[in-house]
Parts: structure tokens; sequence; C-alpha cells
């Protein structure tokens, strides 16, 4: 059997999707607490190591990872998002973690490696004059390695959203079979799971209690997609509702399938920060979007607490249909707090001891362990031919 590395791991999600591959994974690197809780939680047969990649020795990471077969990884995106510092032109510090990730893979020589990232990564840089990727793969071709750069899009996979990544796979094998399968990746597959057949079957938020108690199912799995997605679970976590102001649940009583707040009237409008006055200069931002549940929803991203309304109640969603929307099943449970302040908030009162991923922000970043399974698997046909 295989054995495998999670680097950036989060909750693990890729982790999950190679698990569930066949691979063993045997270890992850995961600086932030809540999340590395969240890993332990669900991988007990792994050691998390909670601590700063560009931080290890290549002595240390040769002691600790010698001998793994494959390495992965999805180095923080917020550098590379469209929605983050890239597009004021800003080189983010975090764009330089990807060659970090190449070095771990030089020093440790896996058979396989793949690299996970937002599509903002493939004119993504590292400095003023050098693309991010092209240092990335570089690096490897000088330590012997060949690599497939491939998008990939989430709903093929059997996940209910519309969520296109880039993967960068290597391998210091036969470069023909990489080839052969990364694409047979990117083949249309079967028809898209909608949000509808996602939620159904979940319990009313009103029936969830505050202290995260498992939940009854409400009902039987009505279609494939819950079925699975129930397996070993004799319940749902997870599911706590936010808790809204009057004014933002009158705005979520306005909205359609597929409206946002670009399409609510002037009153329900966001408002200045510390002030009454509405903003109308934020009014035409993504916030507060109501699922059609007869399509995939939209990408879930980090902060999708703020964004996805859910198809039928007027109410953001839990964290669990959040986590249902990446593919991961009901038996993963997710820790920490469920939700955050701000990080400048917190800085700003001299309380950084919070700082941390919420459950919604551990959610948001993880790869689709429906995307890390098909990873998973096409190293493994390249290994067996």
């Amino acid at each position: 059997m295989l054995a495998a590395l999670d680097l950036f791991a989060g909750a693990g999600g890729f982790s999950l999707g190679l698990r569930k591959a066949g691979i063993n994974v045997v270890g992850a690197i995961e600086l932030d607490r809540f999340a590395a809780e969240t890993y332990r939680t669900n991988f007990p047969g792994a050691t998390v190591y909670e601590v700063a990649l560009e931080t290890r020795s290549s002595r240390w990471l040769k002691t600790k990872f010698s001998g793994v077969d494959i390495i992965a990884g999805g180095p923080p995106c917020q550098g590379f998002s469209v929605a983050g510092p890239s597009q004021y032109r800003i080189l983010d510090a975090r764009n330089s973690l990807v060659l970090e990730m190449a070095r771990v893979i030089k020093v440790i020589r896996p058979k396989f490696a793949v690299l996970e990232n937002v599509k903002g990564i493939l004119s993504g840089k590292i400095s003023s004059a050098r693309l991010a990727l092209d240092a990335y793969i570089e690096m490897l071709h000088e330590a012997g390695y060949h690599s497939k750069i491939v998008r990939l899009q989430a709903a093929n996979f059997g996940v209910p959203q519309l969520r296109e990544r880039v993967f960068v796979l290597s391998t210091i094998g036969a470069a023909h079979l990489l080839d052969a399968n990364a694409a047979s990746l990117t083949k249309t597959r079967g028809t898209h799971i909608t949000s509808g057949e996602c939620f159904s079957d979940l319990p009313p938020v009103s029936l969830i209690a505050e202290n995260n108690a498992l939940a009854p199912y409400s009902r039987p799995p009505q279609n494939a997609f819950q079925k699975n997605i129930r397996l070993s679970s004799p319940g749902v976590m997870n599911h706590i509702p936010m808790k809204h102001t009057a004014r933002i649940l009158a705005r979520l009583r306005t909205l359609g399938h597929g409206e946002s707040m670009r399409d609510v009237s002037k009153e329900f409008g966001q408002r200045r920060r510390n002030s009454s006055e509405l903003d109308a200069g934020q009014r035409f931002k993504m916030n507060c979007t109501r699922i059609d549940p007869d399509k995939p929803s939209l990408s879930v991203p980090a902060n999708f607490q703020t964004i996805h309304v859910h198809p039928f109640e007027d109410r953001m969603l839990t964290a669990r249909e959040g986590a249902r929307l990446q593919g991961f099943p009901d038996a993963f449970k997710f820790c920490g707090p469920r939700t955050l302040m701000s990080r400048k908030l917190l800085e700003r009162e001299g309380r950084q001891d919070e700082i941390g991923l919420s459950q919604y922000n551990q959610i948001g970043n993880a790869v689709p362990p429906p995307l890390g399974r098909a990873i998973g698997q096409a190293f493994l046909r390249c290994e067996t031919r």
C-alpha cells in the first residue's frame, strides 16, 4: 500500500480522499491548531505535526517522512485568489510556500506529488518577474520529476458544487503513464448532483441543540448521494444554525433562487461600517446568494457563512451543509469554534490566543474528498501498470 504525507493539511479533505482511494496517509503538517484538532479527531492513525513547514530542516523531514510514496498539499491560496491581494497587484508572502512544498518533495523524493490551488495560481507570482507554478515545476524538474497541470471541476466528481481547481501532478517514474491518467481525469463525467439532492434528508435546524450533540436524521436517504454521505454515521453533527438579526432575516426573505445582495432593494443593502447609513457601493457583492436547489451550489469558500443562503429556509448554511457541498461524509467531525471574529479585530483587541480557523473556514479551505480520491486512484493506476 502506498503511503502519503499531507502538507498544509487543514481539516484533511485531501487525506480523506486519498484514504478512500486505498492509500495509507501516515502523517500531516498543519500549523492551525483548530484544523489540526479536526485532523487528529478524524485520522487517529496519522501523526499530525502542528508546525510551520518553512521552519523544518531537511534533516527533520528525512527523519520523519523517509519512505513516503506520495506528497499532497494545498499551500495557502489567499495570495492567488481573485478576491485576495492579487487583485491589487500585491504579492502575498504566503505565495512562496509553494516553493516550500517543492523543497519537501526534493528532500523526501516520493514517487508522486500533487499540489492543489485556486485557478489564480496559473498567473500568480512569487516575485514581480516569476510565476509561482513555473518556479515550482522547475524545482521539481531539477530533481528529476515530470509534472502535468490539470484543471478539474469538482461537480464532475460527484461534488454538489461548481468548484474548479488547479492540480499539478508530478512523478519521478513513467511520465507517459502520468500524462495518460491526468488526461483521463479531465474527461466529462455523469450528471451533476444538485444542492436539493444534497440537503433534503437533513433534520430541521430547529431540532438541533446548541452543544453540537448528534442529531437523528429526519428521514431515510432520498438518493444515492445521501445514502453514501451517511455511511457509518448514526446522525448529524456540526449542524447548528447561525443567529440572524431581524434586518438580515428580512433581507433573506426577499431572495429568490440565484438572487443575492445585488438583487435586493435599497433598504436591504449593507450599512457602512460603524454607521446606520446604507453603503450603496457594497450592494452588488455576491453576499447572501440563495442556492438554486435544481443546480450544484456555487463554490464554497472559507467565508461561505456570509455567502450561501439555504435553498428553502431563510438562513445561511450550517457547517454541515457546507461540508456536504464539499463531499465530506456526515461521520467526519469538525472541531474548533463554529465561527470566529476577524483576525484584525482579535488582534486589535489583544485576543491573539483566539485566532485560528473556524469550522466554516476549515470546510471552505478543504480539497473536496472526492477530488482527492480521484487523484489517488490516478496515482495507483500509474503504480500498477
